[in-house]
């Protein structure tokens, strides 16, 4: 049986030393990085945990790309295959976030976006993702988001999307 892990990442410098993850790094015992981790070394990890494909997410939150879309289509070119491009965009800019989107399905060969919403501390009702979640219509991909608790030192609460969800019907209907 094939397995394929849905939601990971090959971490960049910026990505794993971000003060967001000083709890995961003392829970872990690991430090800071000083290297950065070779694509060989996830691929290692997959093949270690029978993964056979990992869709390996860009992340992008205010401060901007903390693995960029073209980083992610440098690991996958890496991987011999064992990776797949997961697109990042910025909320914050909504129309150059789904020309971002175009440019890494069409030539960067992504299959797919993935914003997590805690990173924005923005709901998945708010406006500024409506673009995408269009795009994602027309470009016949999904969009993948994050519900739940977070493990980094970020607040949980757009984790639970009903109340945001009831509040946006309720007021859709009056």
């Amino acid at each position: 049986m094939s397995v394929i892990d849905a939601w990971m990442q090959h971490p960049t410098l910026r990505h794993t030393n971000h003060e967001m993850f000083e709890s995961l790094r003392r829970w872990t015992g690991r430090s800071l990085l000083e290297e950065p981790l070779p694509v060989e070394a996830t691929v290692a990890a997959m093949t270690a945990a029978d993964v056979e494909i990992g869709l390996s997410a860009a992340w992008y939150g205010p401060q901007g790309p903390l693995i960029s879309n073209d980083e992610v289509a440098e690991f996958v070119a890496e991987s011999g295959g064992r990776l797949r491009g997961v697109a990042g965009a910025d909320l914050a800019r909504p129309v150059p976030a789904v020309r971002e989107l175009r440019r890494a399905l069409e030539e960067l060969g992504f299959v797919a976006l993935r914003i997590v919403p805690w990173l924005w501390q923005l709901p998945p009702t708010d406006r500024l993702y409506y673009p995408l979640y269009a795009a994602c219509v027309d470009l016949d991909i999904p969009f993948c988001t994050q519900v739940g608790h977070t493990g980094p030192l970020r607040p949980s609460e757009t984790g639970r999307p009903i109340p945001y969800i009831v509040r946006s019907r309720s007021t859709s209907l009056s």
